[in-house]
């Protein structure tokens, strides 16, 4: 019995990942349950039996690819205040994921969603918890500010990295998003306590 929840818990995840897969590569419009099933060499039988629509598929790999920038993004956060990595790195880390299959996976759900109302409710708690999770971790990282203004910081700073992302489908230039993503330091520096326990 062990075994066979074991082989179904990673069926599932070769599903979710594999949807994630054909949603970077291939958008939204082009996603069917048969093409995730043949990227996870898995039947759709087996497929189905463990997601009953694309809409419930698509909401549960998008909660993975969140939880692990979630969990990614504390991970750094910790590494700042342990001073193994400093604070700029700890932005190239974020770029990182902004810059790949996070944001492209994000951008065609937000197109979805823009158009379906139903997907659009059933993702949004989804969103916000992720949001709140960001927040937090935000004042974490900053805590000699005022929650309020690490959370402006949080917000400026993906919204950034959003933009860039977005430019990024046009522009395949990396000199040119990392003057951008240097010069977004230096700002951000500069809205930082100073002193002799300043840490970054």
């Amino acid at each position: 019995m062990k075994w066979q929840q074991q082989k179904s818990l990673a069926t599932r995840e070769k599903v979710l990942r594999a949807a994630l897969v054909c949603l970077e590569r291939d958008g939204f419009h082009h996603l069917s349950l048969v093409r995730v099933a043949s990227e996870a060499e898995v039947s759709k039988g087996a497929l189905t039996h463990h997601f009953s629509s694309k809409d419930e598929l698509i909401t549960l790999a998008m909660e993975v690819l969140l939880d692990e920038f979630v969990q990614t993004l504390r991970a750094s956060v910790d590494d700042v205040h342990a001073g193994r990595v400093s604070l700029d790195e700890c932005l190239d880390g974020i770029w990182h994921f902004m810059s790949g299959q996070l944001y492209m996976v994000t951008l065609e759900i937000a197109l979805k969603a823009r158009h379906e109302g139903a997907f659009k409710s059933a993702l949004t708690p989804l969103v916000q918890h992720f949001h709140a999770q960001l927040n937090d971790i935000w004042i974490r990282l900053f805590p000699d500010l005022t929650p309020e203004r690490a959370q402006v910081l949080m917000n400026l700073t993906m919204n950034l990295l959003r933009g860039m992302g977005t430019q990024s489908v046009f522009r395949e230039d990396p000199s040119y998003f990392n003057e951008l993503l240097d010069t977004w330091k230096n700002i951000l520096d500069q809205q930082l306590p100073r002193g002799k326990d300043h840490k970054y």
